[in-house]
């Protein structure tokens, strides 16, 4: 936050300061709780624990999570979300085209959505879980009463009344967390995202996995994020086509599914093109909504994916996992203690170069098709029918 960001923060300090909280949930279990998530896909799926945390903290508390309409399938059917307010916020996500601050304040002073929040009649607690001067004067407009939010990152911090510090070097989903810590929850979920599937959405990712199973054999299943949220992020459709060629052929029985959004149907023919008649990939790009996507990564062998809200998905049920990384991405470490976790995910992606050789911008290709096989090798149940060669690749 550079410094027309903290000349931001005198006006919300003194606003802040007319809106005393009045309340102590250290002490009294407050009536509602207001989660504020209006970002990314991968954002809120990373948050999702403190809804559980809040829960063991405060049994009969409400807890209300306040996000983007885009938002809703990451919590739908999740047990410690009482209610889903839809607030299509114009800030810090890759949806909302017009991000401008005239369109910002706009929205907090105008949109029917706020003022819905503002029938409600207050909340006695709010968390900002990005940490922002806008969602903090969306937390005031709607009348939260005791505001928690970020201190060091995008602003609004002097007009909370408890704040954690920003750090580069937390998982965002132990910082969220850490938000809930700040009101008393003590008992915490590990920090991984959750995600609550039906039975009839499991079936329906059944049906798609079988369509190429016969009777006596199960190939190993491979899902595929075909890209990333920004461009910069998202591997080559040659790269990841010649990859996936490679791994077909090491695997003689494997099942490649390719998954993504409408605007990624034609990066995905470039994958599949490149991949060749012979690898069998298939695509579901387009084809399937969010719930049916997080129904395929449940039941999948092995999940390759960019930095993308697939990462988090295959997280959320421990899926074994190889992300690739580069672009934006300039080390892979890094990366991981903020947004990977423990195995069975790993990450091949740049490190730091030596001193006068340039840093490495994208993996090898046979570098991901040997980490993928090895994750095969480590986890998949292999049967007799799909045989593994790995010729060249041990």
């Amino acid at each position: 936050m550079g410094w027309k960001g903290s000349l931001i923060e005198a006006p919300l300090w003194v606003a802040g300061r007319l809106r005393p909280s009045g309340i102590d949930p250290r002490r009294n279990a407050p009536r509602e709780i207001l989660v504020l998530r209006p970002n990314d896909f991968g954002d809120l799926l990373t948050t999702t624990p403190i809804f559980e945390a809040l829960r063991r903290r405060f049994p009969s508390t409400r807890l209300i999570a306040g996000v983007g309409r885009w938002g809703r399938a990451v919590l739908e059917n999740n047990p410690f979300v009482d209610e889903i307010a839809e607030i299509d916020a114009p800030w810090h996500n890759k949806i909302i085209q017009d991000q401008s601050l005239r369109n910002a304040l706009r929205f907090i002073w105008r949109s029917e959505q706020v003022e819905a929040l503002r029938r409600q009649d207050g909340f006695d607690v709010g968390i900002d879980v990005l940490g922002s001067h806008l969602g903090l004067m969306l937390m005031l407009r709607a009348g939260v009463r005791h505001r928690i939010g970020v201190r060091g990152y995008r602003g609004g911090w002097s007009g909370c009344h408890a704040h954690i510090e920003f750090t580069p070097n937390i998982h965002v989903a132990r910082a969220a967390l850490a938000q809930a810590e700040l009101i008393g929850a003590r008992d915490l979920p590990e920090a991984r995202p959750q995600l609550y599937l039906t039975d009839a959405e499991r079936r329906l990712a059944t049906g798609i996995w079988l369509e190429r199973t016969s009777a006596n054999q199960r190939p190993v299943r491979l899902l595929v994020g075909c890209a990333a949220g920004l461009p910069d992020k998202s591997w080559a459709p040659e790269a990841m086509g010649a990859a996936l060629a490679q791994i077909a052929g090491s695997l003689p029985e494997s099942d490649i599914i390719l998954i993504g959004g409408p605007a990624e149907e034609a990066r995905a023919a470039q994958v599949i093109a490149h991949s060749g008649a012979d690898a069998g990939v298939r695509s579901m790009v387009g084809r399937t909504s969010l719930r049916t996507t997080f129904a395929l990564a449940e039941q999948a062998d092995v999940v390759i994916t960019n930095s993308s809200m697939l990462l988090h998905v295959a997280a959320a049920f421990r899926r074994p996992t190889v992300a690739v990384l580069g672009g934006t991405v300039a080390n892979a470490k890094g990366h991981d203690v903020v947004w990977g976790y423990p195995a069975p995910y790993s990450s091949v992606g740049p490190a730091d170069a030596a001193p006068g050789e340039p840093a490495p911008t994208w993996p090898e290709v046979d570098q991901v098709v040997r980490a993928v096989l090895d994750k095969v090798r480590e986890y998949v149940d292999v049967r007799s029918n799909a045989v593994l060669s790995v010729s060249g690749f041990d």
